[in-house]
């Protein structure tokens, strides 16, 4: 396949995060108040709009990102995701086209406080601030209609996509009044999904719509960031042009060394979040070690450690929000120790 059409890395100013840490998006808290406090401890430089998974089915990525339509949604009775309530497809479709993509108190109590808490500089250490939502492929994965799914007709993918571009784009306008830069990370766990040759919605055209998401993202100032923890993602990822890629390095480190498509990533200017920290309980001290190593030595065979070093943001596989708290501690934990380590070797100081 041939590459998608999108301006090239080197015509756009790199964000040099030089080994900060962040969060995937959730968290497992029920406190939004104590949500954002942990926020502020654990990833300083670049917090995030907590998630809260345990407080409410809302908040879980899925729900949240089809709330605009949640009344005319219902769980399937068979298999995962929801299906559209008999006779309600075009009250949905209308409702798709108008959306505006505000996320609301009901299902992302989270957003509202980590805005407030920017707007306080409670995150006085920040260099920059962090969203995220559900890409439109893996949406679409997940909502049926007449049981098949919005990726099997291109109306209902396009609208899906309408929708979750007009999410991304609200929340870079809300999130940039605090006058740092803003990492709106995309994910996409389905975009490695086998596209079935009678699918109505092509390989070609997921990738294009996604690629036009993060573009959206782009425009609105801010740095477009595509996570998948599917297998072998890089061809796929690299095609749409994201300025960030996260993946899950725990699993697929040694293999994104050998992508010619992720090494051309970096080498274009792209910056890397590595999912090293596996999102699991039991994790110490000894762990941070172990996995730096390994990352020293995959990326030392490739080329400079250096240049991965300056262009690396460390974070955990997945998301934190089904573990208890003292296991996501621990997480982080592990993740600021990687940090240090990698900071070392950039000759940046230390937060």
């Amino acid at each position: 396949m041939q590459s998608l059409t999108s301006p090239s890395y080197a015509s756009r100013t790199p964000f040099i995060p030089a080994g900060a840490i962040t969060g995937i998006g959730s968290l497992p808290l029920t406190s939004v108040a104590s949500a954002i406090r942990s926020v502020a401890e654990l990833s300083p430089e670049i917090p995030f709009w907590p998630q809260l998974p345990q407080l409410s089915e809302q908040e879980t990525i899925i729900r949240q990102s089809l709330a605009t339509v949640a009344d005319l949604i219902e769980p399937r009775e068979e298999g995962y995701g929801y299906q559209v309530r008999n006779g309600r497809i075009d009250s949905l479709l209308e409702l798709l086209h108008r959306s505006t993509g505000e996320l609301t108190m009901t299902n992302a109590a989270g957003f509202y406080a980590f805005e407030r808490a920017l707007v306080s500089g409670f995150f006085s250490s920040a260099v920059a601030v962090k969203g995220q939502t559900e890409g439109p492929i893996t949406l679409s994965a997940y909502l049926f209609h007449r049981g098949r799914s919005f990726l099997s007709d291109p109306v209902l993918f396009a609208a899906i996509a309408f929708h979750v571009s007009q999410i991304v784009c609200w929340q870079i306008d809300r999130l940039k009044s605090a006058g740092l830069p803003v990492l709106l990370f995309v994910d996409e766990p389905a975009l490695c999904l086998e596209v079935p040759v009678a699918s109505a919605v092509s390989e070609e055209k997921r990738l294009s719509a996604l690629a036009a998401t993060l573009e959206d993202a782009r425009v609105r100032g801010a740095y477009a960031g595509l996570h998948c923890c599917a297998a072998r993602p890089f061809e796929r990822m690299c095609l749409v042009k994201p300025d960030i890629l996260s993946f899950d390095a725990h699993e697929w480190l040694d293999l994104f060394f050998a992508d010619s498509y992720g090494l051309d990533f970096v080498n274009q200017g792209g910056t890397v979040a590595y999912g090293i920290v596996p999102t699991r309980s039991g994790l110490n001290a000894a762990d941070s070690a172990g996995i730096f190593v390994r990352w020293l030595q995959a990326a030392s065979r490739t080329g400079d450690p250096q240049k991965f070093a300056q262009r690396a943001i460390i974070t955990s596989t997945c998301g934190l929000g089904l573990l208890d708290m003292p296991s996501a501690i621990e997480s982080f934990s592990v993740a600021q120790s990687i940090s240090k380590l990698i900071r070392s070797l950039t000759g940046a100081s230390q937060p």
